[in-house]
Formats: C-alpha cells, sequence, structure tokens
C-alpha cells in the first residue's frame, strides 16, 4: 500500500512549505498546492489520465512525469541563479574588505 506513505510525505511537504512562506514566499505557498495536488492525484490516478487525454499525452503517468521534469529544471535554475548571484555579492564584499583593510595599513 504505498498511498499511505506517499501521502504522509506529500502532507509533510505542504506543511513544511506552509512554515518557510515568511522566508520564501513563493515556496510557501506553492509547495502546499502542489503537494494537495499530489495528494489528489494518488488518490484519485483517474484524474491525471483525464487530464493527460485533454491535453494529448497517452498515460497520466506520463503527464506527471512531464511535469515533474519541467518543475525540476525550474528549480535547478533558480537554485543556479542564486548562487550565482551570491557567488557576485561575496566577490564584492571580499574585494571592499581586501580595499577597507589596504587603507588601514597605509594608515597605521
Amino acid at each position: 500500500m504505498i498511498k499511505i506513505p506517499l501521502i504522509l510525505a506529500l502532507a509533510f511537504f505542504a506543511f513544511y512549505g506552509w512554515r518557510q512562506r515568511r522566508v520564501s514566499p513563493a515556496i510557501g505557498f506553492a509547495m502546499p498546492l502542489v503537494s494537495l495536488l499530489g495528494i489528489a492525484l494518488v488518490l484519485r490516478p483517474q484524474w491525471a489520465q483525464l487530464a493527460a487525454h485533454l491535453l494529448g499525452i497517452g498515460r497520466g503517468a506520463d503527464l506527471v512525469l512531464y511535469l515533474w521534469t519541467v518543475v525540476s529544471l525550474l528549480l535547478l535554475a533558480n537554485l543556479h541563479f542564486r548562487m550565482r548571484a551570491q557567488s557576485a555579492t561575496m566577490t564584492t564584499l571580499t574585494r571592499e574588505l581586501a580595499i577597507l583593510e589596504a587603507r588601514q595599513k597605509l594608515l597605521s
């Protein structure tokens, strides 16, 4: 019976996402919604089949896989851009600190 562990995991992620809404509002609201959708699809897999049929995809499982792939790529891109921004900030801070230390040595 895989449904129970899946529902518990999705409920945990919904709760965790909701708790993070102050830190990251987008995640805080999207994660519970996606988790609730996941719970609905676990309980009613025929809904995925119906949605897939309406979109011209053969199986509901394929639709879920395609959506998972797109969401995963968006999250990876988001993480990549955040890391690049943090790296640029760290470079700027390091440069400023080096300049300040050099000025202090000259003044001493």
